[in-house]
């Protein structure tokens, strides 16, 4: 029997390039299932060498257009802890505030603009706002990025290389009026992210994908007393349990053949998933009410080892960013200008926060005099490439009876399924498939 060969050389609707391998053999068993990543390494980790601690932040948003917040603040957490550098609860809201609203922007795009078109038969949100009876939810959904994106510019200046954020504080503060109109804004998009988790689950090809399960170690930070953007332990659902700067030790890497980005794996165990899937369960007790009203409305449960519906999770995600967002203006009030003080420090230091697709880690050895000595940075996508491809294996086998047509669309959606960034990771996806 020939080869059944299916070769995409460009996957829209996602950040970078690079090529997924499927071999499936005559009896169905896959025989290879590899992302090739070509791409040459953006060597952020060996410029950042030599450099002012004060740089770090600020450079490595240039990482990402999408997640730049995630990446400053998970740089921020880590040079401040090798410093000693305290910071007040003020800077610490209003960090929080400029991560959900990058959530916010983020989820709004991936949902609609990313995700929905595969499940509704449409290859792209342009051809979606095509027809009609779908133009007022393309709307609302660009509508919701923006406000995202406004609310990043009022905490940070600029919708994506900040400019008040810095070590230790802000050099600037939104005022109490900027706010409040903002939380008016956010009180009005409620009402749009709750009916989106009803939407997501009555999309007409989600139900399918109901019975393709893997079960798999979900890792991401956890708190408690409140859902984990910023800060907490780096747990899983199979016994992970570790302050986040200890990532170094837990969470490591390999080489693979043909591929430019190493895949992780946990220290004594196996490879493992990150992003809002993993978050919401290993954290669903966190979840603000009605985010979890919202997913009880749809029957949306934890634990969900459905890959596929890692968009319903984003989207209670969404609810739950909106809430948060509002709770968070309001213990703010009138943010004052604070004065940032810090001496240098040597130290080690490493932290974990929560991208909008899973947990970026960065950190570092700085000496006395501020100068970073090494530096350590690892996107989400990187570290879900081997779970990717493990979902190759377990779902192709059972999608062969479609046409080559379709199941290449199944193979790219579930390449999305983890929103993946690959400029971010310095990687990315075509899919090149056969059938022996």
């Amino acid at each position: 029997m020939s080869d059944r060969r299916l070769y995409v050389d460009y996957l829209a609707r996602m950040e970078g390039d690079g090529a997924m391998d499927i071999v499936i053999g005559e009896n169905g068993e896959i025989k290879k299932a590899a992302w090739e990543v070509w791409e040459p390494p953006r060597f952020f980790e060996a410029f950042l060498i030599g450099r002012k601690v004060e740089e770090a932040p600020e450079l490595v948003q240039r990482i990402c257009g999408i997640c730049p917040h995630a990446h400053h603040l998970a740089s921020l957490r880590s040079m401040e802890r090798a410093m000693g550098i305290k910071i007040s609860e003020q800077t610490r809201l209003l960090r929080e505030l400029m991560h959900y609203s990058d959530w916010i922007m983020s989820h709004a795009l991936h949902i609609y603009c990313l995700a929905a078109p595969d499940f509704v038969g449409y290859e792209s949100v342009v051809a979606m706002a095509g027809n009609p009876d779908l133009l007022p939810t393309v709307g609302k959904a660009l509508t919701a990025k923006r406000l995202g994106n406004d609310m990043i510019v009022a905490i940070c200046g600029d919708e994506i290389q900040n400019r008040t954020s810095v070590l230790g504080g802000y050099t600037a503060v939104p005022s109490k009026a900027t706010l409040q109109a903002l939380k008016e804004r956010l009180k009005a998009a409620k009402e749009f992210a709750y009916e989106t988790v009803k939407l997501v689950v009555s999309l007409g090809n989600v139900a399918p994908y109901n019975k393709l399960e893997r079960k798999a170690e979900y890792v991401s930070l956890y708190d408690p007393k409140q859902y984990p953007i910023n800060e907490g332990r780096l747990i899983s659902n199979d016994g992970l349990d570790v302050p986040d700067e200890e990532y170094p030790i837990w969470i490591l890497e390999k080489h693979v053949l043909n591929c430019n980005c190493k895949h992780a794996y946990i220290k004594g165990k196996g490879i493992f998933a990150l992003g809002p899937l993993m978050r919401v369960n290993n954290n669903f007790n966190t979840l603000s009410a009605d985010a979890k009203k919202a997913a009880a409305e749809v029957g949306f449960s934890v634990p969900c080892f459905l890959p596929y519906f890692s968009i319903v999770a984003r989207a209670i995600e969404f609810v739950h960013a909106i809430d948060a967002s509002i709770a968070l203006i309001d213990i703010l009030g009138e943010p004052k200008l604070e004065e940032i003080k810090y001496e240098y420090r040597a130290g080690e230091s490493y932290a974990v926060v929560e991208a909008a697709r899973g947990s970026a880690m960065h950190g570092g050895r700085v000496d006395k005099n501020g100068i970073i000595q090494k530096y350590d940075l690892i996107a989400p996508t990187a570290r879900n490439i081997a779970a990717l491809e493990a979902d190759f294996k377990a779902f192709v086998p059972q999608l062969l009876n479609l046409s080559d047509e379709e199941l290449t669309l199944k193979c790219e959606m579930m390449i999305r399924n983890y929103d993946p960034c690959q400029s971010c990771a310095t990687h990315s996806v075509k899919v090149n498939l056969r059938r022996e």
